[in-house]
């Protein structure tokens, strides 16, 4: 597309390792169907440097700036180029050598995992720089891509990547953060998140390995844990379906992730080669053997389940016939960059893989026909974006989806479970700018379940993220102080809301003891009611009130009722006519609590009444503000309050209190000061 739209140069910045150049460089020479060197269409070249690839990029611009009536072609020249500072410079030096034949050419910069390596590594410690007076860093691959773009006059960036988490939360104003946006959405048989981690196939589909299986430094295995055996059945008897079926798919594939550390894979891959020498031997013995009987039982138990999910399996006695060609035919490799590990998959030659291997296999790598995962790694360090580069095992597998396992340990389980939530959400708020639309107006917050730590690295990020977490808990606004027109505004707001004819206030039941101003109001209510006060309460502190004479800090409310009202809504889109109960605290005649303010704010101690009597000697009277709600419902609290606020005469304001149902949890993440 960028031929037919005359872009003359395209450069690919195809990751970080060989493999993926490799790998980059394969796909776009088969996809625009480039025979040898002779194609009519295109100059595909890696990693350029010094006079040749000067001559060859050269050579690319003058047939299109000729003015020749002949025939001559106007090639495009495709360039994939590391992400390295060296490869880069390389480029770079061609690139300025032949400034003035780049002037007026178009020149399309793709960026494979955009997020990866091209991002400045220095931007959250450029923040104390800043602040120290120091002038700010750039990471080296970062400065190069600055360099790059700057030696080109004429030139569109298009970043790709399935984690765009560091790209949309990096400062705005950042060279690399993107303008547009589009989301490309996969076919029909894509398997995702969704297909493996969500009902009704996650139980069968995903397995946990145990810890005592999981080598650490102070639990080292020595021998194969039963749960990669388990692993490696499943993986052969997909073989032999492969073998019986005569699949349309070429490779089939299982991939061993034990660990970053290379000695780890090491052993792995001992494991994984004796276990499988050791099986075609017992295979071949006599069918009477003990021995052999015993492992065939594992195999059937194993086919059983892969049964389950398709019934339209062959026998197993096929199966079985073929288990000794299909372990036998199936390369063990140790990818990484370990001396003597194998430098690339022979696709071509060898149909059945299992790979042992670590960060080679992690990000960008395309692992074929894979069906088997098995990674006995923890989450390290948490960070959302990390860990779904690790889902290699995500693709186009619906038709062979019940030949697909994934071993992980249970906190990894977790984590791609709240992946798939976190995705979710994300894909929701960007699909409002899909193509259309700037990102100028996209809010930098998301989901993000605890059982994710991060959002990005922090060491991409300009400013802190900051996590909230609505569930199982009130959630209510701080800052009672504000300007007569925003105190005006609320409790129109307000007025508003209790007048709605379509509640019913009644008041709450309770002991007869209780006092007048332990009495409250009481109406069911459509959500949707409580998320439109949300969005038209005024939260204080957002106007300067000197004139009244305090000043007061700034509030941190809006932020967090915003994304409160966001969680509703989502929650409300999902349950239909979902409702919610209302509260007018000690509601008129009676008069408005009393409470202190300092800067702007409820002084330390509790906005709630508490318990009466306080102490535990029979039911109580009243059990305390906290209590008034219905705990499996969203619940509002309105608050009528006399705030005394230093010298500063006494005046009326409000707080809003919600209660946010455990079954209804979230947690969100922001950029601060966004």
């Amino acid at each position: 597309m960028a031929r037919d739209n005359g872009y003359q140069v395209i450069i690919v910045l195809a990751g970080t390792q060989r493999a993926l150049i490799r790998q980059s460089v394969e796909r776009l020479t088969k996809d625009l169907q480039i025979v040898g060197a002779n194609s009519l269409d295109w100059r595909i070249m890696s990693d350029p440097k010094g006079s040749h690839g000067e001559e060859l990029i050269k050579a690319t611009l003058n047939e299109y700036k000729s003015s020749s009536k002949s025939k001559l072609r106007k090639r495009t020249a495709i360039v994939a180029v590391m992400k390295n500072k060296t490869r880069l410079g390389n480029l770079i030096e061609v690139i300025e050598k032949l400034s003035e034949e780049f002037k007026g050419v178009p020149t399309l910069i793709v960026d494979d995992e955009a997020d990866q390596a091209g991002m400045n590594t220095e931007a959250k410690a450029n923040r104390k720089r800043l602040a120290a007076g120091l002038p700010e860093k750039l990471s080296p691959v970062y400065a190069q891509l600055l360099r790059l773009k700057s030696a080109l006059p004429h030139h569109t960036y298009v970043q790709y990547t399935a984690t765009p988490q560091a790209l949309l939360f990096i400062r705005r104003k950042d060279d690399m953060s993107p303008n547009f946006i589009k989301l490309l959405t996969p076919g029909a048989g894509y398997t995702g998140g969704q297909a493996f981690f969500s009902k009704p196939l996650f139980k069968k589909l995903v397995k946990e390995i145990p810890d005592i299986e999981i080598h650490s430094p102070n639990h080292h295995l020595v021998t194969a844990p039963n749960s990669l055996q388990e692993a490696m059945r499943v993986f052969f008897l997909g073989v032999t379906e492969h073998l019986i079926t005569d699949s349309a798919e070429r490779n089939r594939s299982m991939m061993v992730h034990p660990s970053q550390y290379q000695d780890i894979h090491g052993q792995y891959f001992k494991w994984v080669t004796t276990v499988k020498g050791r099986w075609v031997r017992i295979l071949k013995k006599d069918e009477d053997e003990p021995e052999r009987q015993e492992l065939v039982g594992q195999f059937k138990a194993t086919y059983n389940e892969l049964f389950s999910i398709n019934s339209d399996m062959a026998p197993f006695e096929e199966h079985l016939d073929t288990l000794v060609d299909a372990i036998s035919a199936t390369q063990v490799n140790e990818f990484n960059g370990k001396p003597g590990s194998v430098s690339q998959i022979d696709w071509a030659n060898h149909e059945f893989f299992i790979l042992v291997g670590g960060q080679a296999m992690s990000r960008g790598f395309t692992v074929e026909g894979l069906t088997v995962t098995y990674m006995p790694r923890g989450i390290g360090v948490g960070t959302a974006d990390t860990m779904q580069q690790w889902a290699r095992f995500f693709g186009y597998k619906k038709k062979y989806i019940h030949l697909c396992r994934i071993y992980l340990a249970k906190d990894a389980i977790k984590a791609f479970q709240g992946y798939v939530k976190h995705e979710s959400d994300l894909h929701a708020r960007l699909k409002a700018f899909d193509a259309d639309h700037t990102l100028n107006a996209f809010q930098r917050r998301v989901k993000l379940p605890s059982s994710l730590k991060h959002l990005t690295r922090n060491s991409v990020l300009s400013e802190d993220v900051e996590r909230y977490s609505f569930g199982g808990a009130w959630i209510t606004t701080e800052t009672v102080q504000g300007s007569p027109a925003e105190i005006d505004a609320n409790r129109a707001a307000i007025d508003s809301f209790i007048s709605n004819p379509s509640f019913s206030w009644q008041p709450d039941r309770g002991s007869s003891e209780r006092t007048p101003a332990q009495i409250h109001l009481t109406s069911e209510v459509m959500l949707t009611d409580i998320i439109k006060l949300l969005r038209s309460y005024t939260y204080l502190g957002t106007q300067d009130t000197s004139s009244l004479g305090y000043v007061y800090l700034s509030t941190d409310d809006a932020d967090a009722f915003d994304m409160l009202a966001d969680n509703l809504e989502a929650y409300s889109k999902a349950h239909p006519g979902a409702t919610g109960v209302v509260y007018q605290m000690s509601p008129p005649p009676q008069k408005p609590r009393l409470r202190t303010a300092s800067n702007g704010k409820l002084k330390q101690g509790p906005l709630f009444q508490g318990r009466n009597p306080s102490k535990e000697e029979g039911k109580a009277i009243y059990p305390g503000d906290t209590e008034i709600k219905d705990k499996g419902r969203f619940s509002l609290q309105i608050h009528r309050l006399e705030i005394k606020a230093g010298k500063v005469p006494g005046y009326e304001s409000f707080v809003l209190a919600v209660w946010v149902p455990s079954d209804a949890a979230d947690e969100m993440v922001k950029l601060a000061n966004e």
